[in-house]
């Protein structure tokens, strides 16, 4: 046998040492560079991996009424995830999970394949849910958990916080509502987003392979700082204004409805109620348009109610007075081609019967005399194309043309609420300037903040934008409109024990103009605005029911009994004490057949007045409107000084009638 020479074999030997020796170099090296000259760098890499941010939310605040009674809070609930690369099995576990979540299995099978690494299975899920799926969560091996039987890989549970609306449809509308991530998106939840969520804090934690959070390494993990919103709605009032106006639309199978009701002292929005509603605990269920609060965010021709902002100012600046008489034509006036009707014909009416009669062409008259220039400045000062300042979001300004652009038709129609487009919301506050004695207020919703630590933060106060009218001629609308509801269409309004102002209106529709334009003929909205008690407001609203499908659909029959219930509500139960000379016998109070707008009879001449035959009555002690009454039925004309009470004259008592009579009014009798 031929052996192979000695030193091949050591050749060999040696290189394969050479070559270990080379690699164990490279290996030393290698080693070296990782521990020692790039261990800074590599440690940050795994601190990545372990060390993370993480956006710590809070619950958000509670709202509440303004009794401190609960409108919308925080529960706990639970997110369900999942890691898919570890979800071995997705159509095993997604038909498990399908049971406890009550979602499709197919649904969630579709998002276990998903290529993202993490998909959210469900959000928001029951305590109930959250506990059962947690239950098959599997155990680390040193947690000393029990194991779950059969446990579902790749699945998690995120604990969480969903908002929940104890009132369900409540306020909805007002309330609005949050998102699945805690994100106000209507309303008041978001217009006070900032200050309910609080600001998010950034959080070092560290956690483990399958990315769960196994401790916070910052040491401080600070206090909830989200803040509580209280608000000026009165929960009690709210539930029996959308009460009475779901009953209202249901019975009239009328489109929708709406109420505001205001403190006319301070701007304080007391109810707004809308119907239909939805319920925010289940916002997704419903259509947006469901979601819009159209009292603030949309407009309409209000009718005949505007009636009464365009006589103020025409009183105020002594155009018109209320002596005045105009011809009201026979019931059609025409202007340049165009014809103003009223729904009966009248001759000469005095300014109280134009809007106790509620005259179309009365109205036209008192806007030509006051003038485009002058009207358009006082609309403008009451606020009318302009947005009230509400705390609220989508708020629209309506639209008030420049008299420049105005034709000459429009002065006129614009005197009886056409061709002008306000909000519901515009319409009570200007109200309210007549309500207070002249002052326009800015309305608002919430009241205060309360932060976690008991302090308070006042959001709102009483905030006067400007005076629109002086007190006399606020004072003089006031008893101008407290005869509507005494004797004329308003009748429905009429409280026991309370004296009551207002105005009706019926207000025609206008067609798009891919229908044509003009005015539909069936189409109409109704609405009723007023206050009480009338000498000491402590209550406006504003109730509109929109497309009422009746015989009679007018103002004073469908929208008044709203507002007759809603604010004896309110007055009694806020402790007002009815006046026993305010007192109205209902049984008096008969429907209105006549359609739109009855009027106010003022006392015929030879009516049993108590007065002798050319002699001066006595006058003092009266109000406004009885003194006026008694004037008309003796054929004389009054000149007015003040307002409330009359507590002078001239001539005095039993003195031989003259044309004219003086009488200075007080507030104080």
């Amino acid at each position: 046998m031929r052996r192979e020479p000695k030193n091949g074999s050591r050749l060999r030997i040696i290189s394969v040492l050479v070559f270990l020796y080379l690699a164990l170099g490279v290996v030393c090296f290698k080693s070296y560079r990782l521990q020692v000259v790039n261990s800074e760098s590599l440690k940050a890499i795994a601190k990545k991996q372990y060390l993370t941010r993480t956006t710590l939310r809070f619950p958000r605040g509670v709202i509440y009424d303004r009794n401190l009674e609960e409108l919308a809070v925080s529960k706990k609930s639970y997110s369900i995830y999942a890691h898919t690369r570890q979800a071995h099995n997705p159509r095993e576990t997604a038909l498990r999970l399908s049971h406890i979540l009550e979602m499709s299995p197919r649904e969630i099978e579709s998002r276990l394949k998903s290529k993202d690494p993490f998909v959210w299975i469900a959000r928001s899920v029951s305590e109930e849910q959250g506990l059962a799926i947690k239950s098959l969560i599997p155990k680390k091996a040193k947690s000393g958990e029990k194991q779950a039987p059969n446990p579902i890989p790749g699945i998690g549970v995120q604990d969480d916080e969903s908002r929940f609306y104890p009132g369900g449809e409540l306020g909805a509308h007002v309330l609005g509502f949050a998102g699945i991530d805690g994100q106000g998106l209507e309303g008041i939840e978001k217009y006070y987003d900032n200050y309910l969520k609080g600001e998010p804090v950034s959080l070092l934690v560290e956690r483990d392979a399958l990315g769960h959070i196994r401790m916070y390494v910052d040491n401080d993990v600070p206090k909830p700082r989200p803040a509580s919103l209280v608000l000026t709605i009165d929960q009690a009032l709210q539930n029996l204004a959308e009460h009475k106006l779901k009953e209202t639309v249901d019975k009239f199978n009328a489109r929708r409805g709406a109420l505001i009701a205001m403190d006319p002292n301070s701007g304080a929005i007391l109810a707004l109620a809308l119907y239909p509603g939805f319920n925010p605990n289940y916002w997704y269920a419903y259509q947006s348009r469901n979601w819009r609060n159209w009292a603030v965010t949309e407009v309409y021709e209000p009718g005949s109610t505007f009636k009464v902002f365009v006589l103020a100012s025409a009183l105020e600046e002594k155009r018109v007075s209320i002596n005045d008489e105009l011809d009201c034509e026979n019931g059609s006036y025409v202007v340049n081609g165009d014809t103003i009707h009223d729904m009966k014909p009248y001759g000469r009416l005095r300014i109280p019967q134009v809007l106790s009669y509620s005259s179309n062409i009365g109205m036209a008259k008192v806007a030509e005399k006051l003038g485009a220039s002058l009207l358009y400045q006082h609309l403008s000062e009451f606020g009318f194309g302009k947005k009230t300042g509400i705390d609220f979001p989508g708020e629209r300004d309506g639209m008030l043309r420049p008299y420049q652009k105005w034709y000459p038709i429009t002065l006129r129609t614009i005197g009886f609420g056409q061709g002008v487009s306000v909000t519901p919301l515009q319409m009570l506050v200007a109200l309210c300037a007549i309500a207070n004695g002249g002052e326009l207020l800015q309305p608002y919703l919430a009241e205060k903040l309360i932060f976690p630590d008991g302090a308070e933060r006042i959001l709102h106060r009483r905030n006067m934008v400007a005076r629109v009218l002086s007190k006399e001629t606020a004072f003089m609308m006031r008893e101008l409109m407290t005869e509507v509801v005494n004797s004329g269409t308003g009748k429905l309004a009429q409280i026991p024990g309370y004296k009551v102002a207002g105005k009706t209106g019926t207000a025609q529709k206008p067609a798009p103009s891919e229908e044509g334009g003009g005015y539909y003929k069936d189409r109409w909205v109704c609405s009723f605005m007023g206050f009480a008690p009338a000498d000491n407001p402590k209550i406006a609203m504003i109730v509109i029911i929109d497309e009422p499908k009746a015989d009679m659909a007018t103002g004073g029959m469908i929208a008044a009994p709203v507002f007759q219930e809603v604010t004896k509500y309110a007055l009694t139960s806020s402790g007002e004490i009815p006046e026993a000379s305010a007192v109205a016998d209902l049984k008096a109070v008969l429907p209105v057949e006549s359609g739109l707008e009855q009027a106010v009879k003022p006392l015929e001449a030879g009516s049993n007045t108590g007065a002798e035959p050319g002699v001066i009555p006595e006058f003092r002690g009266m109000t406004l409107l009885d003194a006026l009454r008694l004037s008309f039925s003796l054929g004389q004309k009054v000149v007015i000084e003040g307002s409330g009470w009359v507590v002078e004259q001239s001539p005095l008592p039993g003195s031989p009638a003259t044309e004219k009579i003086r009488l200075r009014l007080s507030q104080e009798r």
